[in-house]
């Protein structure tokens, strides 16, 4: 007796009411068009939502011996998953193959993503941001680190430096190249208050040089900088619409898509590239779509807690986690 995981229909291989995968891992539903696995635990590929309630008390509480290094990025990202990469870890299938690649749509910082590469969690590591100043800044990691390393061995950044750096980015990096666009994510990221991009600079307009730089450690970002280039060859840098990359991204069976979108209620104060409610409305349709209708990479979406979310999706195993937030 075949059932379908999605709506109920039940029924034998013999009927119409099924559709085999020539592949042997399950069969389609010819009511709902969903698709379910012969053995749900070997095979099932899986669709997480994680939301992140401020306001939430339960903190996610992952025991695993699994140690990982969290501050392996150079930017200080609004939203950024490093207080919480345990329990995204606890969520790969590594059993399961799962880990082969870890697609990342909305690198932004990347601070889990880049803790499972160098932890070898992953082989693969693919990041991808639409934000021309971050993938820039990917991308001259991996292939002229030495341009940035430069600059920040002999530049100490001022004021001047900062505004300069943000206008760029609010003119949309109009006129510049690479090299200078990542250099100005790279400034406004570290000298701004939580790395966001349109907000003052730490200490403020006219504040002095040692507030400005309280962020800024050139050695360490060195380091880090060498760290990231020292694995590129294992990692992919685009700057792809997260949508058509996620269309394509979903049918590498041995790779997990890890989905970090701009938050819903405060995006567009926060980052250069934000998403509107239709945006949201589309992505979700998107990955409800894919895995309720394909065997396919593993989903994990992480989102801000708004009451808005509720009901948008309809696949996806939710949970609910505390975050703590910090400046």
């Amino acid at each position: 007796m075949l059932i379908c995981e999605f709506c109920g229909a039940s029924g034998t291989e013999e009927d119409d009411d099924f559709q085999l995968d020539s592949n042997g891992f399950g069969f389609w539903c010819e009511d709902c068009d969903g698709f379910t696995y012969f053995d749900q635990i070997k095979n099932r590929h899986r669709f997480t939502l994680i939301l992140e309630k401020k306001e939430h008390t339960n903190e996610p509480l992952v025991i695993t011996d699994q140690k990982f290094n969290k501050r392996l990025s150079p930017y200080r990202y609004p939203g950024g998953k490093s207080k919480i990469v345990q329990y995204l870890y606890s969520h790969l299938q590594i059993q399961n193959s799962k880990t082969k690649k870890l697609i990342s749509p909305f690198a932004g910082g990347a601070s889990f993503e880049l803790a499972m590469l160098h932890a070898g969690v992953i082989e693969e590591l693919h990041l991808n941001d639409l934000d021309l100043g971050v993938f820039a800044l990917w991308w001259t990691i991996k292939y002229m680190p030495f341009e940035i390393i430069e600059r920040i061995r002999t530049i100490t950044p001022n004021h001047q430096d900062y505004f300069k750096a943000q206008s760029i980015i609010k003119n949309d990096y109009l006129g510049v190249d690479l090299i200078e666009a990542a250099w100005s994510s790279l400034l406004v990221n570290r000298l701004a208050y939580s790395g966001i991009v349109k907000a003052n600079p730490l200490g403020g307009k006219n504040g002095g040089l040692e507030k400005l730089l309280s962020r800024w450690n050139p050695k360490e970002l060195i380091r880090k900088i060498e760290y990231i280039h020292s694995v590129s060859d294992r990692i992919e840098v685009t700057q792809e619409n997260a949508i058509d990359l996620i269309e394509e991204a979903y049918w590498q069976d041995e790779a997990t898509i890890f989905i970090d979108p701009p938050y819903v209620q405060k995006g567009k104060d926060l980052y250069h590239c934000f998403y509107t409610e239709k945006d949201h409305r589309e992505l979700s349709f998107l990955l409800d779509s894919l895995h309720y209708g394909c065997p396919g990479a593993d989903i994990i979406v992480t989102y801000d807690y708004n009451k808005w979310l509720n009901g948008l999706y309809e696949y996806p195993k939710v949970e609910v986690i505390g975050r703590i937030y910090s400046a």
